[in-house]
């Protein structure tokens, strides 16, 4: 931090607002008085800007990181019972690509002590894999036009968005090639009530699952692809990873009948 003089500025105000404040309450407290306490310092920054991500024509994602210091930091402020999750850094460092700011600061308000985590974000190059279509793939045309769109996509952005951020850009390139999809689709599980699957359906022939900020396609991840091809009654699909240094690409067939369990009245078509 020795090495950082404005990020470790910035962590002093915060603990200020967390003595005057005391742990535990909203997010928004903490912000208004932390807003207050850069202004009174003539410290200058952006407060919840939103701004669109657009990309051939389409809002593929919305972003509203709390504070960002133009050219220097990007920070969240959080009030948590839990320690900082996954989806907090993916969520900051989405934050940081988009702005191209390479330092980001998660805030925690919520422990007995203010709890900080220095983020930073490096562009990675990366080359999109060469990728073969099963045999057991049909039609072969419609795996290989998803493989182009997602390649297309890769190019055009590099690495270092979440996952919504993915599927948002994956669904506009979609549209652009005039491919027909459908974002999160409802099912009816079972009986039991209806589900929003993660996924993409592609001209309701394949299902695309989308990961981001790992290593690659997980065990989870193939399997989570397996659940969507059975309730929406597709043959196969494609995971996608668009990790931190790479990106990976898995075709997965859908399960066989009574792979899974029954659901009392439920059936497997």
């Amino acid at each position: 931090m020795n090495q950082d003089p404005f990020t470790h500025l910035i962590i002093g105000e915060a603990m200020q607002t967390h003595r005057a404040l005391g742990p535990g309450l909203s997010e928004e407290l903490y912000h208004r008085d932390l807003a207050a306490r850069l202004a009174a310092g003539g410290i200058g920054h952006e407060s919840k800007l939103r701004q669109e991500l657009v990309y051939r024509g389409r809002v593929a994602d919305v972003f509203e990181p709390d504070m960002v210091f133009p050219g220097q930091l990007v920070v969240e402020l959080k009030s948590l019972r839990t320690e900082f999750l996954p989806v907090h850094l993916t969520q900051l460092l989405a934050y940081q690509k988009f702005r191209g700011i390479g330092t980001g600061l998660l805030l925690d308000f919520g422990k007995a002590s203010l709890v900080f985590k220095r983020v930073v974000f490096t562009p990675v190059e990366a080359v999109f894999p060469v990728v073969a279509v099963p045999g057991w793939v049909a039609p072969s045309g419609l795996a290989t036009a998803v493989v182009d769109v997602l390649g297309q996509v890769h190019r055009d952005h590099g690495l270092g968005y979440r996952e919504t951020t993915w599927r948002g850009l994956v669904a506009a390139a979609l549209s652009a090639e005039g491919i027909g999809h459908v974002v999160e689709p409802v099912v009816d599980v079972g009986g039991l009530g209806t589900a929003d699957l993660r996924c993409i359906v592609v001209e309701s022939g394949c299902a695309v699952t989308i990961g981001a900020l790992g290593e690659g396609v997980s065990a989870m991840d193939r399997a989570y692809l397996q659940t969507c091809l059975r309730w929406l009654g597709l043959p196969w699909g494609v995971a996608v990873h668009f990790g931190r240094r790479s990106v990976d690409v898995r075709f997965v067939i859908a399960p066989k009948r009574g792979t899974f369990p029954q659901i009392p009245g439920a059936t497997d078509e």
